[in-house]
């Protein structure tokens, strides 16, 4: 009986360290180009409540603004989905490399061109970022057959997404929302008039205020669907434990990994510092859920080659 699976091992051969590294300057190209939206969103309404005063300004600040949502409407949200899901793309060929998973074009389309891989793939990371892609998927999952720990990559990916964005969604409703109040108490106070409150501050943060609403939604929406996924992982691991062979279970594991990789393709972005502030967290989380569901699966496979 195999006992064990090269997972950890072949994650780190440079083929596929490049992948990640091209996903993750696919997606830090993406995050670059919104930063600078938000920034330039929060930046505008800021000035506009300092700048209340100034009579002549008030209109530039509101058209300012207006062109923003315009711009984040009609040209930034089509370029963000393109190169979101060009990252998927990335991570969906690491996958199935690493878990031996046929690709599947139906649902994915067609690989990343390896012009591009190695033009994404060509400027390396930070040295701590480098070292960390070599060691995508924890080391313990290589100490079960492949089937049952591909199973438990998939429900690391699904979990640790789903729990990062939970936490994120809260956080960003919030700021905005004592962002918004205080810059329009500092409004007030430079200018008790309505209709100048208006002009110089609703209009000027119109765009980080769709934009943070819409955010905070999509995010809450995506972790409703890993819930789902969540769900959907019971029962494909109840099913391992129960037996099922591994051809059945290369089969599901391909199931939940069209949906990984769909949830991916469609799922908003994260900046860098979210997922830095929650590292520690979250990986110590995911770690002790892994090594939860290994420990599960080999008395599993014990207790029936003992029976």
């Amino acid at each position: 009986m195999t006992t064990g699976n090269n997972i950890p091992a072949d994650q780190m051969t440079p083929d596929l360290v490049k992948l990640i590294r091209a996903r993750e300057n696919t997606y830090g190209a993406a995050k670059w180009r919104q930063g600078l939206f938000v920034s330039a969103s929060i930046i505008l309404p800021v000035l506009s409540a300092l700048l209340g005063k100034c009579t002549d300004a008030k209109p530039f600040f509101a058209a300012a603004g207006l062109a923003l949502l315009f711009l984040d409407v009609a040209l930034l949200d089509r370029l963000q989905r393109e190169r979101v899901k060009r990252g998927a793309k990335l991570q969906e060929e690491f996958d199935t490399k690493v878990m031996k998973l046929p690709w599947n074009r139906f649902v994915s389309g067609d690989k990343v061109s390896p012009e591009d891989v190695r033009e994404a793939s060509v400027t390396h990371l930070s040295p701590e970022r480098e070292g960390e892609i070599q060691s995508w998927y924890e080391n313990c999952i290589g100490d079960v057959p492949l089937h049952i720990g591909r199973l438990v990559c998939q429900r690391t990916n699904i979990s640790y997404d789903q729990r990062l964005r939970r936490r994120y969604g809260g956080w960003l409703l919030s700021a905005t929302t004592v962002a918004g109040g205080v810059l329009c108490l500092v409004a007030l106070a430079m200018d008790p008039k309505l209709s100048q409150v208006i002009l110089s501050f609703a209009v000027p943060f119109t765009p980080v205020l769709a934009w943070a609403l819409r955010e905070n939604r999509k995010q809450l929406d995506t972790a409703a669907s890993l819930e789902r996924l969540q769900t959907e992982f019971q029962k494909v691991w109840a099913e391992a434990m129960a037996g099922a062979d591994r051809e059945q279970l290369e089969m599901r594991s391909r199931q939940l990994q069209d949906a990984i990789y769909q949830h991916r393709a469609s799922a908003p972005l994260l900046f860098d510092w979210i997922y830095r502030c929650l590292r520690t967290k979250n990986e110590d989380e995911a770690h002790h859920a892994a090594q939860e569901l290994v420990s599960e699966a080999q008395a599993t496979l014990a207790s029936k080659a003992t029976a």
